[in-house]
């Protein structure tokens, strides 16, 4: 049976807008044991259920609850330390964090954005191994940054630093970076575009026009070589490549990862946002900064936070 922090089990639960996924991971990373369950239609409180129910679930999965060292939970948005709030267009903006943290005989679960998750999952056990500073980029529902530099996420004054969706990207300042390329405002654009002009290639898809799309659909259609999806998505990866361009210049980090709902349009989304930061950023710090695709999800993350905090705790 394992004995030492290093040994135990860990369970990550990924929060999102529309559904919870849950893993169970060796210290190392490797999954063992996945589930997702829907969102769709749940109040506050029944949300808070679900992940209780999840972490129960994944708890089953083992014969004894002493092979596990712990429970992370990732959060859209950024959390509020000052409010005990996730802040947040989703359901959890009316979740107190308090509610979330008991979890039984695994103590208190660590809690930590979708962003800062992913950004030390991949410090831990993705591509950002060995990196000193590293920036993660949110993209789709929520828009939001993340930042590690020396194996610490810098979160500012009340945790809420990375708050890149508020930057304006029209001179007027009227228009923010989440609704022009956050997950709502994108399908807005994209069915507006799509119910204007029967004739355009997602209208061709056979898509009712009593059915809203969603983000997956766009993400479907771009992958099966639609050109609105695509054209959709590539105008997205110019505003996420600004505002990667402005991190790289302020951080001067030597990593910076994209990462959430969008980034699975690879390169669809990627090529534009290295043409932007390749046209916004100071040469000299482009040079030691890499752009990838993220590699490591949120609820992989999140266990890997609640491992450090298994370790920090018998030090």
């Amino acid at each position: 049976m394992p004995n030492t922090s290093d040994e135990r089990l860990l369970i990550g639960i990924e929060c999102a807008a529309t559904f919870l996924r849950g893993v169970v991971c060796e210290a190392s990373g490797e999954v063992v044991t996945q589930r997702q369950h829907g969102l769709t239609g749940h109040a506050p409180t029944e949300a808070v259920a679900s992940v209780r129910a999840l972490v129960a679930e994944l708890l089953s999965t083992e014969s004894d609850a002493a092979l596990f060292g712990g429970v992370g939970i990732a959060l859209p948005g950024s959390l509020n330390r000052a409010t005990d709030r996730c802040e947040s267009r989703s359901l959890w903006s009316a979740v107190a964090l308090d509610d979330l943290r008991p979890c039984g005989s695994l103590g208190a679960a660590q809690l930590v954005s979708r962003a800062a998750a992913a950004l030390i999952g991949e410090y831990r056990c993705g591509v950002a191994r060995g990196c000193q500073t590293v920036v993660y980029v949110e993209t789709g529902y929520e828009v939001s940054a993340a930042m590690l530099h020396k194996g610490r996420l810098w979160t500012g004054a009340t945790g809420i630093a990375g708050m890149i969706g508020y930057d304006s990207v029209d001179v007027d300042g009227e228009v923010t970076l989440q609704e022009r390329i956050g997950g709502d405002g994108l399908i807005r654009r994209a069915q507006d575009r799509m119910y204007r002009d029967r004739t355009s290639s997602l209208s061709r898809r056979g898509i009712p026009r009593n059915r809203e799309i969603g983000l997956e659909d766009l993400l479907n259609m771009a992958r099966l070589g639609d050109e609105l999806a695509q054209v959709m998505i590539t105008r997205a990866g110019v505003h996420v490549g600004m505002a990667a361009a402005r991190l790289i210049n302020l951080l001067n980090p030597e990593l910076l990862l994209i990462g959430g709902e969008l980034a699975a349009a690879g390169q669809i989304l990627l090529d534009p946002v290295r043409e932007e930061v390749e046209r916004r950023t100071a040469s000299s710090a482009l040079a030691v900064c890499r752009i990838l695709l993220s590699t490591v999800d949120a609820a992989v993350g999140a266990a890997q936070v609640a491992g450090q905090a298994a370790r920090d705790a018998v030090t």
